[in-house]
């Protein structure tokens, strides 16, 4: 097969025809005449040697000239070949960690020849491909190698080929990971019985009633099949001797016996104290000491500065408590054997939890800062699902309702009539903060206003303090369509208001830019200017833009400081004309953004907090929004897409 899925489709076209036109082709596949003249080169990159090449007859079209029908045929035949027993490569990105797979199993060199034949790629882009092999190489201490007439190799120890397999070839964000086993992990893994070992680690997991998640299962099977692999091949990994818990070991001694006897291998201490590692990894079975006092203590210190720079007030929810301590002692238990946990949906909880992670990121990484009780992004991924879930049930004792004051100066079973008729019809949609004579209500102070966002009454209160409506205390028909439109222009009120989060001179439209910390600058400048942050607002940005990634995908950037210290509520917008780097993959690769939201937020605006983080998971989510905002030429056409997608 071809590189990629479209020039397998191009070529098989081109071959069921005299002539294929290049507008036909241009115009079935979605991409213009320049892209299908570089896919054909591209075929032909890989068709050289192979008997044939895709010509042009100039006026009439593209067709298959034959020149060597033997060699032709076998490709033909080692095509469908391929697509039937080999991995998927539809991407570069498959490619290159098909590659990496070849390189990391092979015990000698390989010809160039060889990768280039297997995977159907031309030399020029084998070449494009062994620059990010080797970025990927060099972060786990691996050495590439080439030798002319031979070809390449990797070499490096075995610890860090395993791990460089476990992160970088076996692909665990997907939903086959945790439902069976993919065609990838079983043509990865040969000569072993993946379902097998699935069941001999259930057995003896059951035996000793311990619990494990999907994912945490197929962990421990895929690192079981790498181990009976390699030691096949007789690659041996060697783990510095470790203190051992006996009850764990006894699991590990048991397991490798029966993979032992089942497939006649003999597995050594070190493959044992390796298994051992992910066993404590991924059963989360304590196997070392880590002090619960200061872990509480660590993770309360966290839970009081999410209180004091976010208002949410999660210091008391013993839910949390307990899932923290235990989910993070089993992080800190991994970091003291040298083991990162992975977290396959970080990028999924960024995206959809995106308030939930900046707050656990700012605050964790606060309190746990001395190494080794330290936390990465993927890390927090987890620490952030717990949190989001708190914030979620934080939220909904009143914040997402509409706060009311009943006001009825008929007399208590007036008043008992009139509740429980609104229950009854806004069941879910208010939350009655007090209820009151008119008297009470007219002598309420300002402060006292602030609880609730309308008042409903049986006597026209005239009173512009807070919204207000006029019902009967029957509440009839009339009445309760009344108080669904009352509701509906409070709503739009709130939209109203938050559009003035945006104002038009902290937007702007720029053509060019030099780089991420110039428009971060420019942008702090000009709300400074407007009187909105202080002069360390910059540094605040800068700080948290050290800590990780605020490129939410490959259009959108969420930048902000570390906590919430702005005197107003405002966001600065950067409209692109030109993509700008704003930072660069683990492999080297630029990460570009064309739309750069600076969020402002003041402290005790929680409520807007809120509201903007849901509206920037929209944006977010909702790639041909991202398309309109980026072609808003003023402000005002900018206000017009984004105001649809506002919440309230």
């Amino acid at each position: 097969m071809f590189p990629y899925g479209r020039l397998n489709d191009i070529f098989n076209d081109i071959k069921k025809h005299d002539y294929v036109s290049p507008d036909r082709l241009a115009d079935k596949f979605h991409v213009t005449d320049r892209t299908i003249r570089g896919d054909i080169q591209e075929i032909n990159g890989v068709l050289n040697g192979h008997g044939a090449r895709v010509k042009l007859k100039r006026k009439i079209g593209y067709y298959v000239e034959i020149t060597d029908p033997p060699a032709y045929e076998h490709f033909q035949e080692r095509m469908e070949a391929a697509s039937a027993e080999s991995m998927e490569l539809d991407s570069s990105e498959d490619r290159i960690r098909y590659i990496l797979s070849m390189l990391l199993f092979a015990s000698d060199y390989i010809p160039l020849e060889q990768i280039m034949d297997t995977v159907f790629i031309s030399k020029n882009t084998l070449s494009n491909y062994i620059r990010t092999l080797k970025r990927i190489l060099d972060k786990y201490g691996l050495e590439y190698i080439s030798k002319p007439n031979l070809g390449i190799k990797v070499i490096g120890s075995e610890k860090d080929k395993r791990r460089c397999i476990m992160e970088r070839v076996i692909t665990s964000d997907n939903d086959s990971y945790l439902t069976g086993f993919a065609k990838e992990e079983r043509l990865l893994f040969p000569e072993v019985d993946l379902d097998y070992l699935k069941k001999v680690t259930l057995d003896e997991l059951k035996k000793r009633s311990i619990d494990i998640s999907d994912y945490n299962l197929k962990n421990l099977i895929i690192h079981l099949a790498l181990l009976i692999t390699r030691v096949k091949s007789n690659h041996y990994i060697t783990v510095e001797s470790i203190e051992t818990d006996c009850s764990i070991m006894a699991i590990i001694n048991s397991l490798c016996g029966e993979i032992e006897a089942h497939y006649g291998i003999a597995i050594s201490k070190g493959e044992k104290l390796y298994m051992y590692l992910h066993m404590v990894t991924n059963t989360h079975m304590e196997a070392t000491e880590i002090d619960d006092e200061w872990l509480r203590r660590s993770i309360g210190e966290a839970l009081e500065i999410i209180y004091k720079n976010y208002n949410f007030d999660l210091r008391a929810d013993k839910a949390l408590l307990s899932n923290l301590f235990r989910h993070m002692k089993s992080i800190f238990i991994s970091k003291s054997f040298g083991l990162n946990i992975r977290n396959p949906l970080l990028n999924t909880i960024k995206n959809n939890y995106s308030l939930a992670f900046e707050i656990s990121l700012t605050a964790f990484t606060q309190v746990f800062d001395t190494p080794p009780f330290t936390l990465n992004e993927e890390d927090v991924g987890y620490v952030a699902v717990h949190v989001c879930a708190a914030i979620e049930v934080f939220i909904s004792k009143g914040l997402k309702k509409k706060k009311v004051f009943l006001v009825c100066g008929n007399g208590l079973a007036a008043l008992r009539m009139l509740e429980t008729r609104l229950g009854m019809y806004f069941d879910g949609q208010i939350n009655i903060v007090r209820t009151l004579s008119c008297n009470e209500y007219m002598d309420l102070c300002e402060e006292s206003l602030k609880e609730a966002d309308c008042a409903i009454s049986t006597s026209p209160l005239n009173d512009e303090r807070l919204p207000s409506i006029t019902v009967d205390f029957a509440l009839k028909n009339k009445d309760i369509e009344s108080i669904a439109r009352f509701f509906t222009a409070i709503d739009a009120a709130e939209k109203e208001k938050k559009s003035g989060f945006f104002e038009e001179d902290l937007f702007f439209r720029l053509h060019h830019v030099s780089g991420k910390e110039e428009l971060l600058t420019m942008l702090c400048r000009r709300l400074k200017e407007k009187g909105f942050v202080e002069t360390d607002f910059i540094d605040s940005v800068l700080e948290r833009e050290k800590l990780g990634r605020t490129n939410m995908n490959e259009l959108f950037a969420l930048a902000h400081p570390m906590s919430l210290c702005a005197r107003n509520t405002k966001v600065a917008v950067a409209i692109l004309e030109k993509p700008l780097v704003w930072n660069r993959d683990e492999c080297g690769q630029e990460e570009t953004v064309q739309i750069v939201f600076l969020l402002a937020i003041n402290q005790e605006m929680q409520k807007d907090l809120v509201h903007l983080y849901d509206s920037m998971i929209e944006i977010v989510n909702n790639s041909k929004l991202q398309q309109r905002l980026i072609s808003s030429d003023s402000f005002e056409k900018f206000i017009a897409e984004l105001h649809a997608i506002l919440p309230v």
